[in-house]
């Protein structure tokens, strides 16, 4: 079991204050919260959702300065023997599921495991019944981040 990956929500204290945390949750104020995070035990309670996005990349990479590899002077001769190439075009497609089973992102399947032979304490609840953000992180690094309305 890889206990490496988390589904960390933020939850808006007031229902309707999504657009305030979205303008507060910078990079670094994420790396921040995620660095103070520990283990407790909690009761959750989330809807469950599947959310599937796709980006062109293509337009953005132009736009930062990334265009040689689009153009017909592409050098992409440490990929393959073959004639000249050069990418047509450039996506990106995540997918995120949460369900009773856990979270799965892409091919990645998350689980809570309990202790069965420790004394718990009360479980703390939690229940994410509005709108909220999403940080999916790997050793706490952020892989997905998405907002459930």
């Amino acid at each position: 079991l890889d206990t490496s990956f988390a589904f960390n929500i933020f939850l808006p204290k007031v229902r309707f204050g999504l657009n305030e945390v979205r303008s507060k949750l910078t990079g670094e104020r994420v790396q921040n919260l995620l660095s103070k995070l520990k283990r407790t035990f909690i009761s959750i309670t989330i809807p469950k959702m599947k959310i599937e996005t796709d980006f062109k990349l293509k337009d953005a990479l132009i736009a930062m300065g990334v265009s040689a590899m689009f153009s017909d002077k592409a050098n992409l001769s440490g990929i393959t023997e073959e004639p000249p190439l050069k990418i047509s075009n450039a996506a990106h497609r995540a997918i995120i599921e949460v369900d009773e089973e856990g979270t799965t992102a892409a091919a990645a399947t998350l689980f809570k495991v309990i202790p069965l032979s420790a004394v718990m304490d009360e479980p703390v609840k939690f229940r994410a019944d509005h709108p909220f953000l999403f940080i999916l992180t790997k050793d706490n690094h952020p892989l997905f981040m998405g907002q459930f309305v």
